[in-house]
Order: structure tokens, then sequence, then C-alpha cells
């Protein structure tokens, strides 16, 4: 009998190792903590051609139905899917009939968790179907953006939220977003990390750098993350890129500025991009580097910022989402404005400032052992569902 299921929109696996890492980091924790947890991450059928057509499609295809990772199991009912999901589809009704006819794989739960808006949603209905009460987490352009950029879904989101018997995000700001949007006060819980973990993985960054092949006599300023528009990409390389020596900034990660600012068959020495990697490979080039770099124009509250405190890789972000507080007191550089000269500025500074970089590393590396283990928090998301199940369906 499964004590919770979760609904996420994604969960990683060996063709996409990055995508929904945060997801497996927090289950892993509950069921370490003795949770029987089954995870549904829906997937949208792939007809042909649409697998020969993008990539995204060759990936929902090829997504396994089943996985087994260590104590947790995975399931991926295909739904139909109109591509970019949206809203007058409402993708949400098909998100739950999918989880609902696998529904013998999650047989008995108590509980059905689901996070961002349209799972949130889906978990809405499955929930009111099963006969059980729900949770759902809220994770950044799930609540900042997506109730302004489908207003008509409002309503729903509204009704849903003040159906649940928790409403969740992993920020203050975020939280306080819900109240605005919704009226429904949530609680702020982040995710955490899993300290150990990174620990295990982590390396002293002169051989970090020799086993990625990085110059180790450059300042390596580190992104990682989709580059899209929307996470600063350009403003990073921009900015790099004016700078020069010895600046190198390294992108991690897949998306369609991969190669912005190079020449044809330039491979660069200011702008290395790495595509996607694995998460123990991400943790490697945390080590590696001088700097991470977040100049993101959105955010809940970004993992990888708490991987790199975690390590001790001094961070410079943009002042959006959870950002403020993780980095508040001194524990990290702040931009006011994304912008590649305030990315240029910032970079500078930290340049000129190394040893104040370094102690407000040992700040942030602090607070987040405190205030950002995955465990610990995982404690306090199995109080939150123990007080649901209390409650009740509504």
């Amino acid at each position: 009998m499964t004590d919770v299921l979760w609904l996420t929109p994604t969960y990683p696996w060996p063709a996409e190792p990055i995508a929904g890492i945060f997801y497996r980091t927090q289950a892993q924790a509950l069921v370490r903590a003795g949770l029987d947890l089954r995870v549904a991450a829906p997937t949208p059928y792939a007809p042909w051609p649409m697998p020969r057509l993008k990539e995204a499609w060759r990936n929902y295809a090829n997504a396994p139905r089943t996985q087994q990772d260590g104590g947790l199991t995975i399931f991926r009912p295909r739904y139909p899917n109109v591509p970019g999901q949206p809203s007058w589809a409402r993708p949400d009704r098909f998100v739950a009939a999918a989880a609902w006819r696998a529904r013998r794989r999650w047989s008995g739960a108590k509980l059905i968790h689901g996070h961002t808006a349209v799972t949130g949603l889906a978990a809405w209905r499955l929930a009111g179907r099963a006969g059980v009460p729900f949770v759902v987490t809220f994770h950044g352009a799930d609540m900042n953006s997506w109730p302004d950029e489908h207003p008509e879904r409002r309503d729903d989101l509204q009704a849903a939220l003040r159906a649940a018997a928790a409403v969740v995000t992993v920020s203050r700001p975020l939280a306080e977003r819900v109240r605005d949007v919704t009226g429904v006060e949530a609680i702020a819980l982040p995710l955490g990390c899993d300290h150990q973990a990174l620990n295990a993985a982590a390396l002293p960054r002169a051989e970090a750098r020799r086993q990625l092949g990085l110059d180790p006599d450059r300042l390596i300023v580190l992104c990682v993350g989709f580059l899209t528009p929307r996470k600063g990409i350009r403003e990073v390389a921009d900015a790099v890129l004016k700078l020069g020596d010895p600046f190198t900034v390294v992108f991690v990660g897949k998306g369609p500025l991969a190669g912005y600012g190079l020449g044809p068959g330039e491979t660069g020495d200011r702008l290395s991009y790495r595509g996607e990697q694995a998460h123990d490979e991400v943790v490697r080039y945390l080590c590696a580097a001088d700097v991470l770099v977040l100049a993101s124009h959105g955010e809940g509250l970004p993992t990888v910022l708490v991987e790199a405190g975690s390590v001790g890789t001094p961070v410079i972000a943009s002042a959006v989402g959870g950002i403020p507080d993780l980095l508040g007191d001194d524990r990290g550089r702040i931009m006011a404005e994304v912008s590649a000269g305030s990315v240029e500025a910032a970079l500078r500074a930290f340049q000129a400032g190394r040893p104040d970089a370094a102690a407000a590393a040992e700040r942030l590396r602090r607070h987040v052992l405190e205030e950002y283990d995955v465990d610990r928090n995982a404690a306090r998301l199995l109080a939150i569902y123990r007080s649901a199940a209390e409650v009740g369906p509504r």
C-alpha cells in the first residue's frame, strides 16, 4: 500500500539526467525517512513522426514507462498532449486521467502531492476522484508567471488551492505571490540538498579542473541551467567577452542559446559550452569554478545555488525569487538588475575582492548546511503530510 503519490512533470533518467533533479533529491530523502512513496511523471504520447522532428518528443518516446531508483518506483503513464501544452488544451485533465488509469501502481495512497501549477491542478482532479487529500508545491515560474500567462485558468487555480490540504512553496517570496494571486496562505519550505552526497562528490579545485580539462590559470565563471534568454545567458556571455582575460565562462546545460557568442568553428577560450551533464559532473564543475553566476530574470529558488554554497563556491546572482533570502546577510553578491553591465561590474568586484568573496562563501556554506538540508526539510514535509491526512479530503 502506498502512503503518498507524487505527481511531477518530470523525473531524471539516463537520457535526461538533470531535468527534475530536485524532485529526486527530495523524494529519496522521504524514502530514507521511511515513507512509502510512488512517483507518477505523466509523459506525453509521442506519435510518429514527432520523435524524428524534435529532441523533446524523442525523449518523450524513449522515457522508460517504469523506473526503479533505489527504493523508489517511478512510472510514466502516457497522455495526449498538444505541443507546448497551451492552456486552452487543459493538459491537467489529461495528466489526471493518465494517472487514474495507472491507479493500480499507487493503490491505497492516502495523499497526493502535485508539483507545479499544471501538475498541481491535475493532483486536485485526481485527489477528488480518489477521495483523498492533496498538497501542491510551487517551484518558481509556475506561480511567478504562469497565472499571468494563462489568466483564464486563475479560477481553477484558486479553487484547487482552496481545496488543498496544504500549499507549499520553495521560497518565502513565492509564498507571498501565492497569497497575492489566490488569497491562499502557503508554507515556505526549501527543497534542500543532500549535503553528505555533495561532500562525497566534491574535489579540490585543481583536481576538478584537471579532470574537466579546464585551464588552471583562468578565472572560471560557471553558469548551470537551461540555456535560454530567461536565464540571462546572453548577459553573462557578453560580460565575459568584454572583460577578456583571464575570464572564461563555462556553460553547463543545453538549450537554444548553446554556442551563443561563438564565431563559426570557434572553440572559444572565453566561452565554453559543455552541454548537459550528470549531477556528479555538475558538482565537479562547481568545485572547479572560481564563482557561480546566475543572472536569471525569474526564479523560485535555484537548487544549484544551494549546492554551490554546500561545496564552498562563491555566488553572484540576480535579485529574483528566493535568492535575496538565500544570499542575504552578505552570503553572496546580489545584482540589482540583469544586464551585461551588471554582470561585468559584479565580476570585476569579485576579481578585486577574492578574500571577501571567500568569506561570503563560507557564510553561505554554514547557512545552507543548517537551513537547506534535504533530510531536515523532508521531516518537515512529512509533518505537513500527517497534518493533511488528518484534515482529510475537502
